[in-house]
């Protein structure tokens, strides 16, 4: 909401492409199109997201980035711009403000975190941990610890539970909540605030970079001295540091990925169990499942298409976050990809690399 207008930004198309603003008008009662001397395409999938912000004191739209869909509907290649970006009201226009942290990108994807946008701040928490983003003034950081160990045992006294449920997380002002709604529509919450206050300044770092001044000086500058001998051995010199580093890596012991695992399959439902049971089998064939079975797994295949999206997804999402959560894995155990027959379909498999080792507990 910005001016007691209801504004929307991106969204899902006919090919997954919106990357314009439109806003509902009272005259009309139909979303028209925002002005804008310059359209910012933006994409929205299961494995890629982009934070957004509104400022309503400087009258702004800020964004950590987009993803383009040059040529949809001939094919569905992704152009990655990882850049911040500023959209103004006042004059309409689009601004690049530079390359985006990737000490930020790394906090959030769309599978384990959840936003509130309170006053001019965007706070982000991902699993039990809480950051701030402030881009008027071009930094984020974590939150104090305090606050922090507040908003985690609310989350965990409400939610750590091997009983289904659905959850929904929002902000009114700087109070957070969190809602349960159990299979017998038994609704219950818990609230906890934040505010500038909690914000550990110590920490922060930037959102974006303002300039290239480093970049220009190794570019322009070092890299000119170096001959093509020293450059050679300094290349060599990485990848046998690179080879040396990845064989320091302490591997995880069989008997503690045993544990990990078992303790992420005692956490699942018995719809969880089911889909992945499903997953499973349908891997050893070599196939994937389609939306169609899924929807039956989860009985929602008499309900509307958008419900059954959003259900669909609610469950692989959970999956995903008690697999990270129990195994500490940064991959998701469940994956999607596009149908080969019809592109605007997504069917859905288990991640290669994890099949081994939860092969005994969904043998047939």
């Amino acid at each position: 909401m910005f001016h007691d207008t209801l504004f929307q930004y991106g969204g899902a198309g006919f090919w997954h492409l919106r990357g314009i603003i439109t806003y509902f008008s009272q005259q009309t009662h139909e979303w028209e199109l925002y002005p804008s001397h310059q359209l910012l395409n933006g994409y929205d999938s299961f494995e890629n997201y982009v934070l957004y912000h509104l400022d309503t004191g400087q009258q702004k739209i800020l964004t950590t980035g987009y993803l383009q869909l040059k040529n949809a509907p001939f094919n569905l290649n992704i152009n990655v711009v990882d850049s911040c970006f500023e959209f103004d009201f006042k004059n309409q226009t689009w601004k690049n403000l530079g390359a985006t942290n990737p000490e930020l990108l790394k906090l959030f994807d769309k599978s384990n975190y959840y936003t509130y946008h309170i006053a001019d701040l965007l706070f982000i928490r991902k699993f039990f941990d809480l950051y701030w983003v402030d881009f008027k003034n071009n930094a984020f950081g974590k939150i104090n610890e305090s606050k922090n160990e507040t908003a985690k045992i609310k989350w965990l006294g409400l939610y750590n539970t091997k009983e289904p449920y659905q959850d929904l997380q929002f902000n009114l002002g700087n109070t957070c909540y969190l809602i349960k709604l159990d299979p017998d529509l038994n609704t219950s919450y818990a609230t906890f605030t934040l505010s500038k206050q909690d914000l550990n300044l110590s920490n922060k770092n930037y959102i974006y970079k303002t300039n290239n001044f480093l970049v220009s000086f190794y570019l322009f500058t070092v890299i000119p001295f170096f001959t093509p001998n020293v450059l050679l051995l300094m290349l060599i010199a990485f990848f046998v540091f690179f080879i040396l580093y990845r064989q320091r890596k302490k591997s995880v012991p069989k008997e503690v990925n045993a544990i990990l695992n078992y303790n992420f399959v005692n956490s699942l439902t018995v719809v969880e169990k089911e889909l992945i049971q499903a997953l499973y089998q349908h891997h050893l064939k070599g196939e994937e499942i389609s939306p169609k079975l899924i929807n039956k797994i989860i009985g929602v295949q008499q309900k509307d298409t958008l419900t059954q999206n959003k259900i669909r997804s609610d469950h692989f999402l959970k999956i995903n976050q008690k697999y990270k959560l129990a195994t500490q894995q940064s991959l998701p155990l469940i994956i999607k990809s596009r149908d080969t027959t019809d592109k605007r379909v997504y069917n859905y498999g288990i991640e290669t690399r994890y099949v081994q080792a939860l092969e005994k507990y969904f043998k047939s």
